[in-house]
C-alpha cells in the first residue's frame, strides 16, 4: 500500500541508497534498484541487478565517505516519480573530510509491492574540470 505521503517514501529511498552506498553495503543498494534498472554515470551505463553490483564491487569505499543529497524537486505521477537533486560527496583522508565532487541526480522511481524503487539514475557531475580536493580540511571557528 502506498504511504500517505509519497513524497516521505521516495525522500527515504533516496537517504537509504546514500547510506548504502557509504557503508560499501552492495546488497542493499542493488536492491534499491528494479530489476532492469539504468544507471548513467560519467564513467559508463550499467543496466540491471548484475552490472550494477559488478561494478559497484569493483568501486567499494575503502576509507570513510558520504553522499550528501538536497534539494530534491520530487514530481509524483501515479506510481512512478521523477526527482532532481543536489549532491555533494565527500570523502575521508589523512587530512580529514574534503569535497572530492559535486553534481545532480536525475532520477525516475517506481512504487511497487509496498516500496519505491529506482528505475533510472542519471549522474551529472558538476565538478569543475581540474578540481582537487583540498589539501586541509575547512576548519570552523567555535
Amino acid at each position: 500500500m502506498k504511504t500517505t505521503n509519497d513524497a516521505d517514501g521516495v525522500r527515504a529511498t533516496l537517504a537509504a541508497i546514500a547510506q548504502a552506498a557509504d557503508d560499501g553495503r552492495n546488497d542493499d543498494y542493488v536492491a534499491i534498484f528494479a530489476p532492469d534498472a539504468v544507471w548513467d554515470i560519467p564513467s559508463g551505463r550499467f543496466v540491471g541487478h548484475v552490472r550494477i553490483r559488478d561494478f559497484l564491487d569493483e568501486i567499494r569505499p575503502t576509507s570513510a565517505q558520504r553522499h550528501v543529497v538536497s534539494n530534491s524537486i520530487i514530481d509524483i505521477d501515479g506510481s512512478e516519480a521523477k526527482v532532481v537533486s543536489d549532491f555533494v560527496f565527500l570523502v575521508h583522508g589523512n587530512t580529514g573530510w574534503s569535497v572530492a565532487a559535486v553534481g545532480r541526480y536525475h532520477d525516475e522511481f517506481r512504487y511497487g509491492e509496498d516500496r519505491w524503487t529506482l528505475s533510472r539514475r542519471e549522474v551529472r557531475d558538476q565538478t569543475p574540470a581540474g578540481f582537487r580536493p583540498a589539501s586541509e580540511p575547512v576548519r570552523v571557528r567555535k
